[in-house]
């Protein structure tokens, strides 16, 4: 996260709901100053900058709401889809935090503005309607949907993950030449082609097993994992499980307990940081449907299955994999599972799963969109720089 209050080239607002935001904002960092080195890149977090206790609050809320009422999350998505950009919510929303942005902003002195989530990039829209700046806005849409809180006025360019989001988005009267449908920008570890065969000794893996990889239970929010895994335990399947907890340790001691007495190898890591090589190593994650999760298996060329998707953003997901052939479904423990051991009877059925995510994978996402963002920077530079000049000219 940033330094409050210095200057910085480039200011990157994201929000912490899931990491996915985190990942992209760090992602976008990372490759913009690989290719201008003298560039300095702040993130901040914005609910937990314009207000600490509003940022937990919120934080809170969602984490239930996922967890207990996930209906209630799918009206409050709906609901907001098609929201008029001049109504009382959307004016609320846009208001939020905006003087303490501003300040922000000003003493920051950014040559551009990122937004990887929706509602800094209404605050930033409606300082630049004002006339408060007069600063590129890039919007960076982290899943595979178009939702009205993505959609402002006065943003600049929208990165977005796929054709389909690029017509959709025109579709509601964005210019052709303002979207560009380059992918969600992952890590750096995503872009490698070459597998480091010393992988498979760190993780004590046998190269010669149908690898599953099972990701999504960090913050608890893929509740059934302990459930699959002990249904796969009792099974004799040429198969090992590899399990990423992140953060949750009550999860992992469940999954360590079922593997001392399992029938197949299932190994339990808690945080991974090259979470590229053990995808690039399996042959199917089953996951939530987060998008930066799905993008990073696509560009891994690792078939998935889906499990138990939210409705709403991850459901948007779900359909676009679904539509491509690069994913399975599942929507319960039994599914899930009938799911694995009918890949494990037939793997030939991943093969052209795995010819389809090639079509639609996009790697690079993060070097492409940083040329984007860093060619709008200058050229905004350049403009102010030729107004600089006719005003000294005609003074």
């Amino acid at each position: 996260m940033g330094t409050y209050h210095k200057k910085c080239d480039v200011l990157i607002f994201s929000a912490d709901f899931g990491t996915g935001h985190h990942q992209v904002s760090s992602a976008l960092k990372t490759a913009i100053e690989q290719r201008r080195p003298s560039w300095k890149v702040d993130i901040y977090n914005f609910f937990n900058y314009i207000d600490p206790l509003l940022d937990r609050v919120l934080k809170f809320g969602y984490l239930q709401m996922i967890k207990h009422f996930s209906y209630g999350y799918e009206w409050f998505y709906e609901t907001t889809r098609d929201i008029e950009p001049d109504s009382k919510w959307q004016r609320f929303l846009n208001g939020m935090g905006q003087y303490k942005l501003l300040n922000l902003i000003k003493k920051c002195s950014p040559k551009v503005i990122i937004c990887t989530f929706p509602t800094p990039a209404g605050v930033v829209s409606q300082l630049k309607r004002k006339g408060k700046i007069d600063i590129p806005l890039v919007t960076v849409i982290t899943d595979v949907t178009v939702h009205s809180q993505w959609i402002h006025p006065n943003v600049d360019a929208y990165i977005v993950a796929a054709e389909t989001v690029k017509e959709r988005l025109i579709e509601r009267g964005i210019p052709q030449d303002k979207i560009f449908a380059l992918g969600i920008p992952l890590r750096p570890q995503f872009e490698r082609t070459i597998i480091d065969p010393r992988i498979w000794k760190e993780y004590n893996l046998d190269p010669n097993r149908f690898t599953l990889l099972i990701m999504g239970g960090g913050k608890g929010l893929m509740p059934g994992i302990d459930t699959i895994c002990s249904k796969l335990s009792r099974l004799s399947l040429p198969l090992q499980v590899v399990v990423i907890t992140g953060t949750n340790k009550l999860l992992a001691k469940k999954l360590e307990t079922i593997s001392e007495s399992s029938n197949i190898p299932i190994h339990v890591l808690g945080y991974v940081e090259d979470v590229a090589s053990l995808m690039k190593i399996s042959q199917l994650l089953l996951s939530k449907a987060g998008g930066v999760t799905v993008f990073e298996a696509l560009a891994s060329e690792l078939p998935m299955l889906l499990y138990k998707p939210l409705p709403g953003h991850e459901m948007c997901n779900v359909e676009y994999l679904i539509e491509n052939k690069t994913a399975f479904i599942a929507n319960d423990e039994d599914e899930a599972v009938d799911h694995i051991k009918k890949v494990l009877e037939n793997p030939s059925i991943l093969k052209p799963m795995v010819k389809a995510i090639r079509s639609i994978s996009k790697p690079f996402a993060s070097r492409d969109a940083a040329r984007v963002i860093i060619a709008l920077a200058e050229d905004k530079e350049a403009e102010n720089k030729e107004l600089d000049i006719e005003e000294h000219l005609y003074a």
